[in-house]
């Protein structure tokens, strides 16, 4: 059977199937959980006339299938490789999408408006190492750390922040270059302990596990699994646990590492 029949704007079904997956890629990439996304795709292809969405979504995978009023079908699978945590990026996708159920805009209409999504505004260089150094000798002192300790887990935080700008962009795994951030870090906290400039050792170290700990993917693992995607919920629950555990054993590595040398 020949699958001719036009969508509403003029849009085949090819079109509107790669424009929908187009933007629930780019919305998983950005972080967004897994029933937003398919809530998203199954409100774009109904909006230009489809009468049946399928729609599965996990961190790494997404898969829409949409059934034409003249009974064809046509399928798009995509393979996710990174996502990042991107909330300017999909609040304008979010707006886009909303867009786009109110107005049926054509093809090319669409491309326009998701072209036009600026990248996200990069705060300044020292305003980022500000943060980390903040965050890292506030984490410190407030779990009982003395000032000196928050200086020290301060200083170690910057040498973070410039590892993450070099080291990060190369995309080296995320368990491996958790491990050897946390190693190198505790190794270098150990050495400056040594010289009785720290108070608390373990103070510093959980100053400096603050910059690491994947809060936020945790947060919405969580929340998939209450909004009922156990799958794309536990996945990323596990690759949460994960990463927490490579954290924990860099730190532990480099105390014991250096223990024994030392000893």
């Amino acid at each position: 059977m020949e699958c001719e029949a036009q969508l509403k704007s003029g849009m085949s079904g090819e079109q509107l199937l790669t424009l929908a997956m187009d933007m629930g890629e780019r919305m998983i990439i950005c972080g967004a959980e897994a029933n937003r996304v398919e809530d998203t795709i199954r409100r774009i292809c109904t909006a230009y006339g489809c009468i049946k969405v399928d729609v599965f979504s996990i961190t790494s995978y997404l898969s829409a299938t949409i059934t034409k009023p003249d009974g064809c079908h046509e399928t798009q699978t995509r393979r996710i490789h990174s996502y990042s945590h991107n909330l300017d990026k999909l609040e304008h996708l979010n707006a886009i999408s909303r867009y786009i159920c109110v107005n049926i805009p054509a093809y090319n209409d669409i491309e326009t408006e998701i072209s036009n999504i600026r990248p996200a505004r990069d705060f300044p260089w020292y305003m980022s190492i500000f943060g980390y150094i903040l965050s890292s000798s506030a984490f410190a002192v407030f779990f009982g750390g003395s000032i000196r300790d928050g200086l020290v887990a301060g200083a170690l935080s910057a040498l973070a922040y410039v590892i993450d700008m070099k080291i990060k962009p190369l995309g080296i795994n995320m368990l491996i270059y958790n491990f050897f951030c946390t190693f190198l870090l505790g190794v270098l906290a150990r050495f400056i302990g040594l010289t009785g400039v720290i108070d608390n050792l373990d103070k510093v170290f959980i100053g400096l596990v603050m910059l690491y700990i994947p809060g936020t993917q945790m947060t919405n693992s969580l929340r998939d699994i209450l909004c009922g995607d156990i799958m794309s919920g536990l996945l990323r629950l596990i690759e949460s646990v994960m990463l927490a555990i490579s954290i924990a054993l860099g730190f532990a590595t480099s105390v014991v590492a250096l223990n024994v040398f030392l000893h």
